[in-house]
């Protein structure tokens, strides 16, 4: 399933944000906080069938620059069972 136009769009946004932050942090470290919250901000507006695709977009823009999610970072983006959008 593809993600809504306007998710698109904000991915993509979060995509070009990448590039910008990566070229002027020292590390990359310097830029998680805000690309979690924004990225959080991003998943948190899908419904629940877009989570998957969004969450695998913003793991292939993190692939496409050499980054992986730091090991403390555990958000957990599944709905529990029984909610409305499963």
């Amino acid at each position: 399933m593809n993600v809504r136009p306007e998710i698109q769009v904000q991915l993509d946004a979060l995509a070009e944000m990448l590039v910008h932050w990566l070229a002027r942090s020292r590390h990359p470290a310097q830029f998680w906080p805000q690309f979690e919250t924004l990225a959080a901000e991003i998943l948190d507006q899908c419904q629940h069938a877009e989570r998957g695709q969004a969450h695998a977009c913003i793991q292939a823009m993190l692939k496409g620059h050499a980054l992986e999610l730091p090991s403390w970072y555990e958000r957990d983006d599944s709905l529990p069972p029984g909610t409305p959008g499963e």
